[in-house]
């Protein structure tokens, strides 16, 4: 799904069947302020050059807790055991449904201006 909200592009880069899933951090220890604005800025379409967000396409990951024997994990705002846990990526088995029957996401800002060799180079 490449948004959240109908006037909001939170996954710009998001593809429908490209088998890679859209995987985006930040530092544990961003200050409230800073966290505010990382969320004010996705309306915006500057979510993404902020320093402080890392953005990957990956077909899996795994997340193992370490130092510490208790903490909060959520997926979707649901919790989960603080244990280490994966996801991964089976390609052709989802389903998108749209409006259009179109994937709708116009893609990240300015996208339409970069080069073939700057996308891949990206």
């Amino acid at each position: 799904m490449a948004y959240m909200a109908p006037d909001t592009n939170f996954f710009a880069a998001a593809l429908a069947n490209d088998g890679l899933m859209d995987l985006i951090t930040t530092e544990g220890d961003v200050s409230p302020f800073k966290s505010m604005g990382l969320q004010l800025a996705v309306e915006s379409g500057h979510f993404f050059d902020s320093p402080l967000v890392t953005y990957r396409k990956v077909s899996a990951y795994r997340i193992i807790p370490r130092n510490q024997k208790t903490g909060y994990i959520s997926i979707d705002g649901e919790a989960i055991p603080f244990e280490p846990f994966q996801a991964e990526v089976h390609q052709g088995l989802g389903l998108t449904l749209s409006k259009k029957g179109v994937f709708e996401a116009p893609g990240p800002l300015n996208w339409d201006t970069v080069t073939t060799s700057e996308r891949l180079l990206a």
